[in-house]
């Protein structure tokens, strides 16, 4: 067994009991700085045997494109994985992925219902003519899809995986959001033993990114509480969580008990910075909307524009410190803030365009440095207030209208972070009565709940403006 070291510990566990004030400069260069000293791997060359082929979908550039620079054992599997991952979740653009896999990328996270099916399709497009040892591949079955879940309907689902991923095997099966109750779902593991045994799955693993609601059913329990459970349990042999430099204390924790026994550690959501500029065409939408009904902008919205004017000039300031142009170099420092931990194993960022694609090759064998460390913790000091963050879902038992936040937020974020709106908006859709309409003019017993102090319900406003068609 291959395991890397614990090196940090976390005695507070989720970090729904921290305070804003970890985030000072001082505080937050210290650690990043310190991680990133003791975080040095060594790259570890092309990962498995065997030599590419041609792919039917290369793509000839003349400029010189960025390469994997760094390969990471993903625990007890010990295949050799680069350190920034191909996440399938808005994949349709065969060709992006062709010149990631040209380009020395080699971990493919996709699942059944990505693009209904249309990112494992577009997958084995790619891999057709290549030589299958050279990636390491994971889809997911959510197994609140379907009438049943089933030894034999959870069997013909995934053959249907591997139908569309053009292959005869997948290296890692997850329980997609895999909840409290489902991590004990012995349908799950006797299939997976099976399935062991035919060669047609490698290894076990899940993924969590906190409380999910939707039309399927709810997901229970914590993201952190769901990983200590697959521990414990023993079974799972790789995991996918939710981990940035804005919500860094459960995943602290979840980094160091997987790593204990040898859990691979996939990342997802490692980007919580977003631009502003969404947002105040959303608050301009919903300002013009309501004059039009003859209507005053609800309290909650009002509020929000009042502190997303104050934002927008603190991130002019900040920009202007830092001499950005944009957001990107957030996102950079961002993703190297995850790569810089030492148990971490690949980053999965949803790619589906060349712009996205070389900005993440990019950051590959990248680590923290105190002017990533500077910017992030002013990024911190501006927006850390306004995140809601990912996984959290502690000020969900104190809505009365029972509005599943966290499931919202998260739609909210793959509709402006992640360029995936009809998705999102069908999602949101799903949810029918249980949609965030109540909280434009709530008094916000959510935000009194929230230990970060986030304006909830004026975020959840806002989210319902842009979510609804």
């Amino acid at each position: 067994m291959k395991a890397d070291s614990c090196q940090q510990d976390d005695p507070n566990g989720c970090d729904c009991s921290a305070s804003a004030s970890r985030f000072s400069r001082r505080g937050f260069l210290g650690v990043a700085v310190t991680s990133a000293v003791g975080a040095g791997f060594a790259g570890a060359g092309r990962l498995f045997a065997g030599q590419t082929t041609p792919s039917p979908f290369s793509v000839q550039t003349p400029l010189p494109r960025p390469k994997i620079r760094e390969y990471r054992t993903l625990g007890r599997t010990e295949a050799k994985v680069s350190d920034i991952g191909f996440g399938g979740g808005n994949l349709n653009n065969a060709g992006v992925l062709a010149v990631a896999l040209d380009a020395g990328m080699n971990y493919i996270d996709t699942a059944e219902h990505y693009g209904r099916g249309n990112s494992e399709r577009t997958i084995g497009d790619v891999l057709r003519g290549r030589d299958r040892k050279s990636v390491f591949l994971t889809t997911k079955l959510n197994l609140k899809f379907g009438p049943s879940a089933t030894k034999e309907d959870l069997r013909a689902r995934f053959l249907k995986c591997l139908e569309r991923l053009r292959t005869d095997h997948a290296d890692c099966l997850m329980i997609h959001a895999c909840d409290l109750d489902q991590v004990k779902h012995e349908s799950y593991h006797e299939l997976i033993r099976e399935l062991k045994a035919e060669g047609k799955v490698r290894f076990s693993g899940l993924s969590n990114h906190g409380a999910d609601y939707a039309l399927h059913g709810p997901a229970s329990g914590p993201m952190d509480e769901v990983f200590l459970a697959a521990v414990e349990d023993g079974r799972f042999d790789v995991g996918l969580f939710v981990y940035n430099f804005l919500k860094s204390e459960m995943g602290e924790k979840i980094l160091k008990v997987c790593q204990a026994k040898g859990m691979g550690m996939t990342l997802m959501k490692t980007n919580p910075a977003k631009s502003l500029a969404t947002e105040k065409r959303v608050l301009q939408s919903a300002e013009e909307r309501a004059k039009a009904q003859g209507q005053s902008l609800p309290e909650s919205i009002a509020k929000l524009k009042a502190f997303t004017e104050d934002r927008a000039a603190r991130m002019d300031a900040l920009m202007k410190k830092h001499g950005l142009a944009g957001t990107e170099q957030v996102r950079d420092a961002a993703v190297k803030f995850c790569l810089s931990h030492p148990h971490v194993h690949t980053v999965c960022p949803s790619l589906n365009t060349f712009e996205e694609l070389d900005a993440y090759l990019s950051l590959s064998g990248t680590k923290m440095d105190e002017r990533a460390a500077a910017l992030l913790s002013g990024y911190a000091e501006v927006f850390g207030p306004f995140y809601c963050r990912h996984a959290c879902g502690v000020c969900e038992s104190a809505c009365p209208h029972g509005v599943p936040v966290n499931t919202i937020m998260r739609y909210n974020h793959y509709f402006r972070a992640q360029g995936r709106e009809k998705m999102a908006m069908s999602e949101y859709a799903s949810l029918g009565a249980r949609n965030a309409s109540p909280c434009a003019g709530c008094s916000g017993a959510c935000a009194q709940a929230c230990p970060h102090g986030v304006p909830i319900p004026g975020l959840l406003a806002l989210a319902h403006e842009t979510l609804t068609p």
